[in-house]
């Protein structure tokens, strides 16, 4: 890959090249795992050496294998994809791929097809066009639509509008079905509002053609129609309900007409409609010569790669406050986009100054004959001669949080180039940008926070991960133990970073289950944060072009000697009865001095009233039910941090108490272990040595972060583990 993904993250091995380098490197492993007529090109030394030992180990797990192509390759690198796997006995039922028919009902090339309808457009053909969701005015390709005639431009100035919405504009009659009114709404004759997918009935697929009816939770807060409404509309169905068409369709595909009613029940209780899965085809992989030329490139050319952003996507999320303040995973910028491009070429481009970083400053990207201002941040592990663009960004009508932030790369993406190429340049200006980072946010000073080991070190002694720092004398408390019992639960948290791919799942679940505000790019330059849980981003080794790079959750670890009590002058913050270390609000008096003398950083501090900030939006219906009830919203001048969720625990010991059982392992679930999608989250009560968690500590890899300090955290980690190629292990 050019540059650190999350997946990059958690390999083994990870070769750090540019776009157009990866077919070459395709083309060697098809060559070194036997397709038919591949033939290897020559490959600079690391890249040959990294591919033969993929080769050797691929083929040495025939049938167990599999190569996976990423979205942004061209469809001569998915056809290399496909016959590696033919070649390394991986299709077929006993493999690990299987074929089924495409999901789509009519498989197209989009791009394409948007294509053929600017030209429609532009010949006059089109009287009527309706819009589902989307936005192509502000995401369509930059080339793809009319630009002003120099009469225009003299008469009124330039109108600020892509080629697409003024190629809409022409339209007699558009009408646009959106959740909100953006770029595209502002040139369609009609504005639709869309019912969100929560408040009406609907159906779905998954990625094996399993279908699913989607069931309303709440009932549309404004009004708005589905997409199957305004079908039915255009058919002169005007009084069928979402449900009633979901209903009608899906009883028109069953072959139970008499057991239709018991059969629908059934679906909606468990979610799916069965036997609807896709049934899985024979295919024959075609020679490797009816694939096509290969991709070829001029060498040494600056290439640029478009990606979506990883919170605000294509820039559907940008009016999410929520997502614009959610760190990035690797940059951990918030509130911006930026030119992303490795140390290597900061260097070329002079850009590195006596500090080793120059973030934020401005360089003017030209790409096929299109120029962009943008700040730039160098990001270690980043292919050299690439330059990563986020998608997303520079709305022009995104709403009250979204809009004007950000700079808009669709301003240089192309049809014939959706993903970018080779052929940028960079021009570096004197201006300069402010980039809020978290990165160095609630810095943790210790030589014991992540630990990892690989698979080899660990067989040889299964406790490396588990010995270390908690046997040192230099503590911050004194060893002896603190007297504290637990007659009824003791909670604790036990985090997997073997499992963890740091894509704060966590963070922002955690965010809407507590209530915690949205704070401002100001104040997160300032160093406020206030999200109670943060992934931190290490990277790892010599070479700051190639690093290794890991990624930990970090929150409140609800120590058992917990420093932060020993110092609060007015008791705000206190040890439960369940091992709890818990902040009563109203004595708070913000002294701070909790969060000084928390040596993990992980306590907030309200310095601004946040949540008064947001009151006169409040007003907005859908907004009013932005808070969750069971949880206080803070004031100025508190400090705050994770609670385990105990809002939770609290409805869980009602429950309980309610049938006279203890809690049960598994009854209750934290906010950031159910988003978790990798489970590498556990929690539950220690005093259960069947729960879970109390078996997950008793793991040889479990350790305490900062142990040497015995603070004695409740939240442990157990440490990754690495299994590296031997012939790739440098010395």
């Amino acid at each position: 890959e050019a540059a650190f993904t999350n997946t990059g993250g958690a390999a083994d091995h990870r070769i750090a090249v540019k776009p157009t380098e990866i077919a070459d490197l395709a083309l060697a492993i098809a060559a070194g795992v036997g397709v038919d007529g591949a033939t290897a090109p020559t490959l600079p030394a690391k890249q040959a050496k990294w591919v033969a030992a993929l080769a050797k180990d691929l083929k040495a797990h025939k049938g167990k294998a599999l190569v996976l192509v990423g979205d942004a390759q061209p469809a001569y690198v998915h056809a290399l994809g496909i016959a590696i796997n033919q070649a390394l006995g991986s299709i077929g039922p006993d493999g690990t791929v299987t074929y089924i028919e495409p999901i789509e009902v009519d498989p197209i090339d989009h791009l394409g097809s948007l294509a053929e309808l600017a030209k429609d457009i532009e010949a006059g053909k089109v009287d009527t066009l309706l819009i589902f969701g989307g936005n192509p005015a502000y995401t369509a390709p930059v080339d793809l639509g009319i630009d002003e005639t120099p009469e225009e431009v003299k008469v009124k100035g330039p109108d600020g509008l892509t080629k697409f919405a003024r190629l809409l504009k022409k339209v007699p009659l558009s009408i646009r079905l959106g959740t909100h009114f953006d770029e595209t709404s502002a040139v369609c004759t009609w504005h639709v509002p869309e019912a969100h997918f929560l408040e009406t009935w609907g159906d779905a697929r998954a990625f094996d053609g399993t279908a699913s009816v989607v069931q309303p939770l709440i009932a549309p807060l404004y009004s708005g129609k589905s997409a199957y409404q305004i079908l039915a509309v255009m058919l002169g169905q005007f009084d069928r309900s979402p449900l009633k068409i979901v209903q009608d369709y899906w009883k028109g595909q069953t072959k139970n007409p008499a057991g239709f009613d018991a059969d629908w029940r059934k679906s909606i209780h468990d979610g799916l409609i069965a036997g609807s899965a896709a049934t899985p085809k024979t295919v024959t992989v075609k020679p490797l010569a009816s694939f096509g030329a290969r991709p070829t490139v001029a060498k040494g050319e600056l290439e640029i790669l478009f990606r979506p952003d990883p919170t605000i996507w294509d820039g559907r999320y940008a009016n999410n406050g929520w997502l614009q303040e959610l760190p990035k995973p690797i940059t951990k910028l918030t509130w911006d986009n930026a030119a992303l491009i490795a140390p290597s070429t900061a260097e070329k481009l002079k850009l590195i100054v006596k500090d080793g970083k120059d973030n934020g400053r401005v360089v003017e990207l030209t790409y096929k004959g299109r120029k962009l201002s943008v700040p730039v941040w160098i990001v270690p592990g980043q292919a050299e001669g690439t330059v990563v663009l986020h998608l997303g960004y520079g709305r022009s009508m995104a709403g009250r949080v979204g809009t004007g932030i950000g700079f808009n790369a669709y301003a240089l993406r192309t049809l014939d180039a959706p993903w970018g190429g080779p052929g940028a340049e960079i021009k570096v200006t004197e201006a300069s940008y402010p980039l809020a980072s978290t990165q160095m946010h609630r810095y943790v000073e210790g030589r014991d926070l992540y630990r990892t080991a690989t698979l080899a070190e660990i067989l040889k002694n299964p406790a490396i991960l588990h010995e270390g720092a908690e046997h040192s004398p230099d503590t911050l408390i004194p060893a002896e133990d603190t007297g504290w019992t637990y007659d009824s639960y003791k909670w604790g948290m036990a985090i997997d970073l073997n499992s963890c791919t740091g894509c704060n799942a966590c963070v922002i679940s955690c965010q809407a289950e507590n209530n915690i505000p949205v704070i401002g790019k100001e104040q997160i330059m300032t160093g406020r944060n206030m999200q109670w849980m943060e992934i931190d981003t290490y990277f790892h080794g010599a070479d700051i072009n190639d690093p290794d790079i890991f990624f930990q959750p970090r929150a409140c670890m609800h120590c058992e000697n917990a420093p932060c009590e020993l110092v609060c002058p007015v008791a705000a913050t206190v040890h439960d009865a369940e091992g709890l270390n818990v902040m009563v609000y109203n004595r708070c008096v913000g002294t701070r001095y909790c969060g000084n003398n928390c040596p993990y950083k992980v306590r907030h501090f309200n310095f601004l009233n946040y949540s008064e900030i947001a009151t006169p939006s409040m007003r907005t219906p859908s907004l009013q039910l932005l808070n969750n009830p069971d949880v206080t919203v803070r004031t100025r001048g508190v400090m705050e941090k994770c609670t385990y969720c105990v809002q939770r625990i609290s409805g869980a010991r009602i429950n309980a108490k309610e049938k006279n059982e203890r809690i049960k392992d598994g009854d209750v679930i934290t906010a950031c272990q159910a988003a978790c999608p990798s489970q590498a989250i556990h929690f539950g009560d220690l005093n259960d040595h069947s729960s879970k968690v109390y078996k997950i500590k008793q793991d040889s890899r479990d350790y305490a972060m900062l142990g040497e300090l015995n603070t004695r955290p409740r939240t442990t980690y157990l440490g990754k583990i690495r299994n590296p190629n031997p012939e790739l292990i440098e010395a």
